[in-house]
């Protein structure tokens, strides 16, 4: 718990939803090429799907407060989209992995657009190099 100026006691959880990002973005690979092995089947393509949304939605929101862009939702929807087009059109083998593929592209891409924005919001006199000219 953090303390704001006026003294109430705020959870700063919104800094928790990009850690929450990098580790599911670091153990998604990891469990893709486990799956076959783990024998997840899609049941367990459909929890890491909706873990993603719900992550991708938390993001969302998040950055919109802090940025004001809703234009980061136009990648976010279109990857979550197309990452649940094979399940909904019952596509498989290259497709499958091409729809997953560029689906979960777009998904992230809009995540660290989002991400960008929203740090270049917060301390935009820092001198990162995330924002620099």
């Amino acid at each position: 718990m953090t303390r704001t100026e006026g003294g109430s006691a705020a959870i700063d959880w919104a800094a928790a939803v990009p850690l929450l990002c990098a580790v599911h973005c670091l153990a998604s690979p990891v469990l893709v090429m486990a799956a076959p092995a783990l024998a997840l089947g899609h049941r367990g393509e459909a929890v890491v799907q909706a873990t993603s949304a719900v992550l991708a939605a938390l993001m969302a929101w998040s950055g919109i407060r802090a940025h004001g862009r809703r234009a980061v939702l136009v990648p976010m929807l279109a990857g979550l989209v197309l990452w649940s087009a094979p399940a909904l059109a019952g596509w498989t083998g290259a497709a499958e992995t091409l729809a997953h593929a560029a689906g979960g592209m777009l998904l992230a891409g809009g995540m660290i657009w989002s991400a960008r924005l929203r740090h270049s919001a917060a301390c935009h006199h820092c001198g990162c190099p995330a924002h620099a000219d």
